[in-house]
This record gives structure tokens, sequence and C-alpha cells, in this order.
């Protein structure tokens, strides 16, 4: 149950920063410079959640993301989100970050690899997709926009593990 209860509390802070995020970015006309919130929930995922419920936890907030992105194919984000886990998961265990500078790279380069999936899945199930070169365009930006948010949004799931699961520090800001 102790999975099932974390799983749960990851999609829900998930949904949540997708929810406050849509709002505020239309008001303030930045959504072209948007930060993927939800993407560093899933790299918080790939690096405190087991393999199997880090994978459902993930394809259930790539399903949440798809209902908040209009224009994809549904399903896109479910399978970019399961497909950085484990990408994540495989490297994870052969890299070990330390610090926030660490964890600002390793957002930045799942947000690249995010970026690559997405232009390389519409083209194979899209074909009305002809906008790859923005892809490419923003791809880096995008990047730089989201990494610097990983360590709040780590921060913010490490303090709710903690609270919830009464368990020990074991986050990189809990030493």
């Amino acid at each position: 149950m102790n999975a099932v209860s974390r799983s749960l509390g990851v999609l829900m802070v998930g949904f949540a920063l997708m929810a406050i995020e849509s709002p505020l970015l239309l008001e303030f006309h930045l959504s072209i410079y948007a930060p993927d919130l939800a993407l560093i929930v899933v790299i918080w995922a790939v690096l405190h959640m087991g393999t199997t419920s880090g994978a459902v936890t993930c394809a259930l907030l790539g399903f949440l993301k798809d209902g908040f992105v209009m224009g994809s194919p549904v399903g896109m984000h479910m399978e970019i989100f399961v497909v950085v886990f484990f990408i994540g998961r495989f490297f994870a265990g052969r890299l070990q970050i330390r610090g926030i500078v660490g964890l600002i790279v390793i957002t930045a380069i799942a947000s690249i690899l995010a970026s690559l999936l997405f232009a390389l899945l519409s083209l194979l199930f899209d074909r009305t997709f002809t906008e790859y070169d923005l892809i490419m365009r923003l791809m880096l930006p995008n990047a730089m926009v989201t990494a610097p948010f990983s360590p709040l949004v780590f921060y913010f799931l490490d303090r709710l593990d903690r609270l919830v699961h009464r368990k020990g520090p074991d986050s990189i800001f809990f030493s």
C-alpha cells in the first residue's frame, strides 16, 4: 500500500503543478516559454520510486498532461514520460546526482530528450505535424527554462514524501 499512496501523492502534486501552471502562463502570455514541471516530477520518480510503481505513475502523469496540452495526439506525453523514466532508470544506476547543479543539468538533458522524443513520435504517428523546426528551435530554450525549477519541485516533493512516509532524509536537500 505504501507504493500506491506514494504514487497517488506524486500524481496529485503533478496534477496540481500543471493546473496552477496553465492559467498563470496564459495570464502572463508566457506559454511558449513554459517550464515542463511534470517532466521534473518524472525525474523525481526516476530517483525515488521503484521501477513498476514509477513507470505506472509516469504513464498516468503523462496521460494527465495530455489533457492539458492541446494539439498533440492523445498518449503522446504518456509515451514520452515512460520512455524518459526508463532511460532515466538506466542511467540512475550508473550516475550519481549530487547537489542542485547536478539536478539542474540532469533536468536540462531530460528536457532535451523529451523534445527529441516528441519530434520522433510526431514523425511516426502524426502525419499532419509539420512543426519540426519549431521543436528544434525551442528545444534548448525550453530546457533552460525548465531546469531552474527542478530544485524547487524536488524540494516540495521531498518534503511531501518525508511528511507522508515519516522516513529519514533521502534527498539532495536533507543530508
